[in-house]
């Protein structure tokens, strides 16, 4: 029964781990989109609406691994250096990530 117990705590330790790691994980999002936002909307064509910027800014964040999602969330309180640009580059040009911006832009620009 004591063995039961402390296995119990153990999961519900486990488990406030989990949650505080996901808030954690989605603050890093939220700040990590805001830099991608600032990229973007400073050299994307003119020709790209402003409407998309979020939508790409998601599909980037979307294939970005932890450690790109980091460097990008640091940069919200560093500031836009070059290298920034150049992992924002790097991200748009996954196929993934190709293929969820086209979706995007075709969703948004025939409404």
């Amino acid at each position: 029964m004591l063995k039961a117990a402390y296995l119990a705590g153990a999961f519900a330790l486990l488990a406030g781990c989990d949650t505080a790691q996901q808030a954690v994980d989605d603050a890093a999002r939220v700040t990590a989109k805001a830099t991608v936002e600032k990229v973007l909307t400073a050299h994307l064509p003119e020709t790209v609406p402003a409407k998309l910027v979020t939508p790409y800014s998601s599909c980037i964040i979307d294939n970005a691994s932890a450690n790109e999602l980091f460097k990008l969330s640091r940069a919200s309180i560093t500031g836009v250096e070059p290298s920034t640009i150049g992992l924002v580059t790097d991200i748009i040009q996954r196929r993934a990530t190709t293929t969820c911006i086209a979706k995007a832009s075709t969703g948004l620009l025939a409404s």
